[in-house]
């Protein structure tokens, strides 16, 4: 490998300069005169390191640390007072706003200027130049003296000529903030074709995140000496841990498990290796049209504690102050609780806390959802969503893929305010991150919050969920999804049922009985079904011997709420209607879809076979012939257990039925359905027993 850049022992010294005004203290006029040794400040020492050609290389460090000093001594604009430095190539620096310009001329005569400095011919210079006036967006101005130009239209001309002059390596340091944030982009995208094209480049910034993006390799500069802790991340971690002192600051951990606060953003750790990405824990806000960032507001650490901490962050334009309260708890779980503190009436359209994940992160889960992360492209310029907000869930989990050093992230949100909920997202390119969003949007009704303290939601990062073994031939995650779906299973005995999406799927021994639809219940309103896996389902409610959900209809004035419990005999299901408003319903059903294999029925009245698949049907097909009122039906099967759905006499009557559904839903089902008598079904204002009953299995073969 061809080294670009080589480092060796590096140290520089400068005198300590007084101001001009103090001439009789020591280092002053009175002691130059006498010939007295000066004081010397020793700005870097004893700097050894190696870039390699078609390296990334960042510099970090706090402000005075010798960041622009090892900059400029490797543009050779001063050098070292000891030591020795190797440069292989044609250098391009940008290392201080409006070097190399000169104020009387134009733009124009400067970039041809700025140019040659940089080794380049005025035909080069031609051939580039409309691309270096493109980039630059200077445009008209062009041709106007440099002197009347802004500071942004200075830093623009120079990067543009700096980076169209085909450099070996690019030295750039933290000029590029001046820019606005449209150039700022397009200068890190700019960083990056030149980094993929196979340029040395040596990069220093304030900025982690774009230094985290856009480098292989940091280095840290701390009171003149230098820093490395293998990684980019793990010297960046170092880096936050070395400005722990600061007000805003805090490092707290416990067990594997570390989290560092820093102003607004938190960093998490588990076994040494950072699982969030370069955008850590942030919260963002809007109101009035404009949006604020917890990173931009002046933070205080209002208590430290081993394994956790308090902290207060005020809004710079924002009468509003966030107040964080985070401690990993006895399970090594970070609790986090958020509450916003408002000066005086204010206004607020939407609240999110963001937590950023690195790309490693292939899978995610939501509910009783999962699904694989698409892949993040150069075109992606914005968050884009991934899962659903109508999927709404209070559980979510990230998983990784194989071989990477990271561990399944499973998150819960409790103690929240009701309009908050869990949201994934891919980030845009430049960020390259996984994103989970705990957000609330604010209707104009509802957006004013008034002078006093709001609670906002409590959330739970378990980072503690390990992976099963490779050996075992088992993917990482496998037991996320595991502990997840049992949140959402009753057992009985052999049988289980897991809710999802507003259905029961029923299992045996591990063997899956239903299919399609699974255990679902719909109602016939205004002539359109309104099926139970349609509404909008909230999280596991924990109930008495069992669990509970709510589903709220998009549609129609009416919530469902499931109460799913063991029983003696199998699975209880307790089913509910809430409704504000009168609800006419023509008729409704709790149906068991259950898989093709099974043979036959058996209700209170009748049995038979089920009949083949009509290859031409279009509507499912009822096999029994008596709809008299009746509290058991089963399917049975020769190969698999057999399904009963019993009515208790709690609830309404209802008609047992078999049906076979079309060819392509390929499926048998049980369906306890409730007609109306005179066309409709009134519920009044109030709470309704929908249904009641128990689902149990018994042996293979046709009951007696």
């Amino acid at each position: 490998m061809t080294i670009a850049i080589e480092v060796e022992n590096v140290s520089k010294r400068f005198p300590a300069r007084r101001g001009a005004r103090d001439l009789r203290g020591r280092g002053g006029l009175r002691d130059w005169v006498l010939g007295r040794r000066q004081e010397l400040f020793t700005a870097l020492k004893n700097i050894s390191f190696t870039v390699d050609a078609g390296e990334s290389l960042g510099i970090i460090g706090r402000n005075g640390s010798g960041k622009s000093t090892l900059l400029s001594m490797l543009a050779g604009v001063t050098l070292p007072s000891e030591g020795r430095i190797a440069v292989n190539g044609r250098v391009a620096s940008l290392l201080e706003l409006g070097a190399g310009f000169h104020p009387v001329l134009t733009g124009r005569e400067n970039v041809y200027l700025n140019a040659g400095l940089l080794g380049m011919r005025h035909a080069q210079t031609d051939a580039v130049f409309d691309d270096i006036v493109r980039f630059s967006g200077v445009g008209k101005f062009i041709d106007e003296p440099l002197e009347t130009y802004s500071s942004g239209m200075y830093v623009r001309i120079g990067f543009a000529v700096a980076v169209h002059s085909d450099p070996d390596i690019f030295l750039v340091d933290e000029v590029l903030s001046v820019g606005d944030e449209e150039f700022q982009r397009r200068c890190r995208i700019k960083i990056k074709e030149l980094r993929d094209q196979g340029k040395t480049i040596v990069f220093v910034s304030h900025d982690l995140g774009v230094v985290n993006t856009l480098c292989e390799r940091v280095i840290l500069l701390s009171e003149g000496g230098m820093v490395q802790r293998g990684t980019t991340q793990k010297t960046i971690s170092f880096y936050l841990r070395q400005v722990g002192a600061e007000r805003g600051i805090h490092v707290f951990s416990r067990g594997d498990n570390e989290a560092i606060t820093c102003d607004g953003r938190v960093s998490l750790y588990h076994k040494g290796n950072e699982t969030t990405a370069s955008g850590g824990v942030t919260m963002e806000m809007s109101s009035l049209g404009q949006y604020h960032n917890s990173a931009m507001a002046d933070w205080a650490i209002t208590e430290k504690r081993p394994t956790g901490c308090s902290a207060r962050g005020r809004m710079t334009r924002l009468p509003v102050s966030l107040v964080w309260d985070m401690d990993f708890d006895a399970r090594g779980r970070l609790v986090w609780d958020v509450t916003v503190d408002c000066e005086r009436e204010v206004q607020i359209q939407h609240i999110a806390a963001m937590i950023s994940l690195p790309v490693a992160y292939n899978r995610w889960m939501y509910g009783d959802f999962d699904g694989t992360f698409p892949e993040i492209l150069p075109s992606d310029e914005h968050a884009s969503l991934v899962a659903s907000p109508e999927m709404k869930s209070c559980h979510a989990a990230a998983l990784p893929e194989a071989g990477v050093p990271l561990h399944p992230i499973v998150f819960h949100l409790k103690d929240h305010n009701p309009r908050f909920g869990i949201l994934w997202f891919n980030s845009g390119y430049l960020s390259n991150s996984r994103l989970l969003q705990c957000s609330a949007v604010f209707p104009e009704h509802a957006c004013t919050f008034s002078a006093g303290r709001h609670r906002l939601l409590q959330l739970e990062i378990d980072l503690n969920v390990e992976s099963d073994a490779v050996e075992e031939e088992v993917r990482p995650g496998q037991t996320v999804e595991a502990e997840m779906r049992s949140r959402q299973t009753v057992e009985a005995g052999v049988l289980a049922a897991r809710f999802e999406h507003g259905c029961l799927r029923l299992f045996h021994g591990g063997v899956e009985l239903t299919d399609y639809l699974n255990v679902y219940a719909s109602m016939l309103i205004e002539y359109l079904w309104n099926d139970s896996n349609s509404l909008q389902w909230g999280g596991v409610q924990r109930i008495d011997g069992g669990i509970a959900f709510d589903g709220d209809s998009r549609r129609f004035p009416f919530r469902q709420r499931w109460e799913i419990a063991h029983a003696p005999e199998g699975i209880a299901l307790r089913i509910w209607i809430e409704n504000h408003e009168p609800l006419v319903v023509q008729e409704y059903h709790t149906s068991v879809v259950l898989r093709h294999e099974y043979e036959g029925w058996v209700s209170d009245q009748e049995r038979g076979s089920f009949p083949p698949f009509d290859h031409v049907a279009k509507h499912w097909t009822h096999c029994n012939h008596s709809y008299a009122v009746g509290i058991h039906a089963t399917a049975w099967s020769a190969a698999l257990p057999s399904v009963t759905i019993s009515a208790l006499p709690e609830a309404p009557a209802v008609r047992m039925t078999a049906i076979n559904t079309t060819y392509e839903e390929h499926a048998r089902v049980l369906q306890a359905l409730r007609p109306s008598e005179d066309g409709r079904i009134r519920f009044e204002p109030g709470r309704h027993l929908y249904f009641s009953g128990v689902i149990s299995t018994g042996p293979a073969g046709e009951p007696s």
